[in-house]
């Protein structure tokens, strides 16, 4: 089931079943900034992450004893998610965990998703709760696909990615499988700026804390752009797929990475996992801004 929300200028539409965006459109123009997705691609938009990040060692993790089975991302993306409110500009929904998500993942948990709708940005939160008896152990965040080009008339080679301010990235490394590898790499864009014609986004980089409060996906020739603002994500992940004709650009703001190859201990003592309390809380932000420099 899709429920919409809107003011003058957007229309943002929200699917139930991942609590996924799945589209903003610009009324006037019929514009619209989201990859409409191609199943033999990915099979997404913009899903919300929990409880994983990226893939798993094995494709499961394990805790007392135990292995589950668990899909790159997670499986809040594969769910229905309850509808808590909704008005024209705020559309809140939940997942709780059930005895058949106890199955996947063995805890009870609560995954509040809000996206609101103001001007031209729509902020995105999450909140994850824990009201087991015991510590839960998670990571989460948004992966957000854009329309490579967004602009009528431009092609891919007229977009880039622009870093708030230039700054040396530090990137990890990772395999083939999208597992990481020990090594990390310096790279220091020139002037912050990360061409989409250069290829350095097709096989995808996943950035560790980022200084830069925002990545800025704009079209040379226009000035229009679409920012992402990370709001305190420690990792940010960007990709353009498919590679050969870049039709869309992935932007990921992360509380959490993929798996190290070869990380065979119990869930709980992975690198990267968040460790939340019996009924504590924690919260996710992420925010779109459309607009023209």
């Amino acid at each position: 089931m899709m429920l919409s929300m809107e003011n003058n200028r957007f229309r943002v539409d929200v699917e139930m079943v991942g609590a996924e965006l799945i589209s903003i459109l610009d009324k006037a123009n019929r514009r619209e900034y989201l990859w409409q997705g191609d199943p033999a691609v990915w099979a997404h938009r913009a899903p919300v992450l929990f409880p994983a990040c990226g893939p798993l060692e094995g494709g499961a993790l394990s805790t007392q004893g135990r292995s589950y089975p668990m899909e790159p991302g997670g499986f809040a993306m594969r769910l229905r998610h309850k509808l808590v409110c909704q008005d024209n500009g705020l559309i809140c929904m939940r997942l709780e965990s059930t005895p058949e998500t106890e199955a996947l993942y063995p805890y009870r948990f609560a995954v509040k998703t809000t996206y609101a709708l103001k001007e031209n940005r729509v902020s995105s939160r999450m909140k994850v709760l824990n009201y087991g008896k015991r510590t839960m152990y998670f990571r989460c965040g948004f992966l957000t696909a854009f329309q490579c080009p967004f602009v009528p008339g431009t092609t891919a080679e007229d977009y880039a990615v622009r870093l708030e301010q230039p700054e040396a990235l530090t990137l990890l490394e990772r395999r083939e499988d999208g597992l990481l590898t020990r090594q990390t790499r310096m790279w220091e864009p020139e002037r912050g700026v990360i061409p989409l014609r250069s290829g350095a986004l097709d096989g995808g980089l996943l950035l560790k804390e980022p200084t830069s409060q925002y990545l800025q996906y704009s079209c040379g020739s226009t000035g229009e752009y679409v920012r992402v603002y990370l709001r305190g994500a420690p990792y940010a992940y960007l990709r353009t797929a498919p590679a050969q004709e870049r039709q869309m650009l992935c932007v990921g703001s992360c509380h959490g990475t993929p798996d190290f190859a070869g990380a065979a201990a119990p869930w709980e003592q992975r690198e990267n996992v968040i460790a939340l309390g019996s009924m504590e809380e924690y919260y996710a932000h992420q925010t779109i801004e459309i607009g023209t420099v």
